[in-house]
């Protein structure tokens, strides 16, 4: 989901050349520049004066050795995301060497280089080992890559279909708590995260759900608790009373007995890091209660697992690159995690008759679809919302894995009978996925963990650490305007000969770069987009 580069900045420091011929050919063997491009930048006031970024160790070695007086180099890591815009909510992003958001700003401690201890990282079980990350470590997720872009696939395609503008799904696995995929839709690509306004504000996931959503859901157990471990089925509400004789009293009373409540839990990342129940500073809802999309799938996996409440998480385990080896979750901190919600026949019950029916569409799974309309104050004016939510449960007999998708659509008055085609609509999305994530989940310790980049995204690196969207460099008007030459160039050092120009690359082929558009010394007023022609490497 992301790896790391190691990067080179080239400096000169003027007051220090004793003798400018070999700064200006080792610059210009670097960079590709001209002779007298070099000695115009020389002549630039400073102390210091930067000729290129984004150099490889291999280039910058006649400079690392130290023998060319005034020259010198500062390493920078890089963080790539070769997935772009897969599970970019949780997995986050970084900026200038800092993890900002998600698993890199919650895990940005461990990321850095320097050794943390067991207290910084109580999930995994250390060994004998004090230290861990001394040289680098690797942070290993339980999400699923082929289940992620399963999901974030037919959620996009829901989305299309009914309208709505935001949605989210979590696939968690109920016995482990391991999430196996965590989508958001619309989603931002983290190699470009400052080109999106606010990525941390706009998810479904921090939400609290409206209770009616899940009210169903909540009557149901309440009326399962009430009646006892040795009652049988529930009636069919059709002949059952209404909400089977509960009040609103006992509904909460039973039902928070359940595990359906929004009291304090720990956080998805870290056991003794608390996640605010709605980080957008916002007052929650008393309708609301404050349970969100995630504490309702951890509720849910309790009632499928025996009556275990397990802790949500996504940290697999680490890998340390010094000592080569993985460290796996602790089993002693997940069992110290874990409570009972109810008992092991109670949770029997629940399993069997939680959602009533089975889904008449699949025998094998159990659904539950609930939608509510409401009025949000939105500036001046009020507006609709419609939220659509979808619980699915898979096996029937003997579940696996927990499935909760959210979908939010804000139309000015709700359409007569949207919302009820919403909801189906998302039941049969429902009906249709769970029993393909059901048969392609894969075992996810039977793959190899990678301990090196990947090579083949190194190309990918350079041009997304081009692309920003920073002030360009003080240049003359002529000078910001021509197309430069490119041809002949390798794409490493074209990438370096546009930085700053702003333009969309799309790039073609491999090896050195035989072909631009637009073409070297064309204007570029107006231009916003750059083709390259690579020739292919035999």
């Amino acid at each position: 989901m992301a790896v790391s580069y190691l990067l080179y900045s080239l400096y000169v420091r003027p007051g220090e050349i004793t003798d400018p011929e070999p700064v200006i050919q080792t610059v210009a063997a670097i960079t590709g520049k001209s002779a007298g491009e070099i000695e115009a930048a020389l002549k630039t006031p400073g102390n210091v004066i930067k000729m290129a970024d984004h150099l490889e160790e291999a280039e910058i070695a006649s400079v690392a050795a130290g023998k060319i007086k005034g020259l010198f180099v500062k390493p920078q890591e890089g963080r790539f995301y070769p997935e772009h815009e897969t599970a970019a909510g949780l997995v986050g992003y970084a900026g200038d060497g800092m993890g900002l958001a998600g698993v890199e700003g919650t895990y940005d401690l461990i990321l850095q280089k320097g050794g943390f201890r067991r207290e910084n990282l109580p999930e995994i079980d250390f060994h004998d080992e004090e230290v861990l990350g001394r040289s680098a470590v690797d942070v290993v997720l339980t999400l699923d890559l082929a289940l992620e872009k399963e999901i974030e696939k037919q959620l996009r395609a829901h989305l299309a279909k009914s309208g709505a503008q935001r949605g989210v799904a979590i696939l968690m696995d109920a016995r482990t708590g391991d999430i196996l995929s965590w989508a958001e839709q619309p989603s931002f690509n983290p190699n470009y995260y400052w080109q999106v306004p606010d990525v941390r504000s706009s998810g479904l996931f921090q939400e609290a759900l409206d209770t009616a959503l899940y009210r169903r859901v909540k009557v149901r157990a309440a009326a399962i608790r009430r009646d006892g471990e040795l009652a049988g089925p529930l009636l069919p509400e059709t002949v059952a009373a209404p909400d089977f004789g509960l009040d609103e009293n006992e509904i909460e009373r039973y039902g928070n007995l359940a595990g359906l409540n929004a009291g304090e839990e720990e956080g998805l990342f870290l056991a003794n890091r608390k996640q605010a129940s709605n980080p957008s500073g916002t007052a929650i809802d008393p309708a609301t209660g404050g349970l969100d999309i995630l504490k309702l799938t951890g509720a849910i996996a309790a009632f499928m697992n025996g009556g275990w409440q397990v802790r949500p998480h996504v940290l697999g385990s680490v890998y340390d690159h010094d000592l080569q080896s993985h460290f796996f979750r602790a089993p002693d901190f997940d069992v110290q995690g874990r409570r009972r919600v109810v008992s092991p026949s109670m949770g029997i019950q629940l399993r069997r008759d939680l959602f009533g029916t089975k889904s008449p569409a699949a025998e094998d799974l159990h659904l539950h679809a609930a939608s509510v309309v409401r009025m949000e104050d939105r500036g001046p004016y009020g507006e609709y919302v419609i939220r659509n939510l979808l619980v699915g449960v898979a096996p029937a007999k003997a579940p696996k894995l927990v499935l909760a998708m959210l979908t939010s659509q804000d139309d000015l008055f709700p359409a007569a009978g949207a919302i009820d085609d919403s909801r189906r609509e998302l039941a049969q999305l429902g009906t249709s996925i769970l029993p393909v994530l059901l048969g392609e989940s894969p075992k996810l310790a039977s793959e190899p963990f990678p301990t090196e980049p990947d090579r083949a995204n190194y190309s990918r690196f350079l041009i997304s650490r081009r692309v920003n969207y920073q002030e360009r460099e003080a240049r003359t008007a002529e000078a910001d305007l021509i197309m430069p030459e490119l041809s002949g160039l390798s794409l490493r050092k074209g990438l370096q000969r546009l930085n700053g120009y702003r333009l969309a690359l799309t790039i073609e082929g491999s090896g050195r770069i035989v072909g631009q558009r637009p073409a070297a010394g064309s204007p570029l007023e107006g231009v916003q987009e750059c083709l390259l022609t690579l020739e292919s490497e035999i």
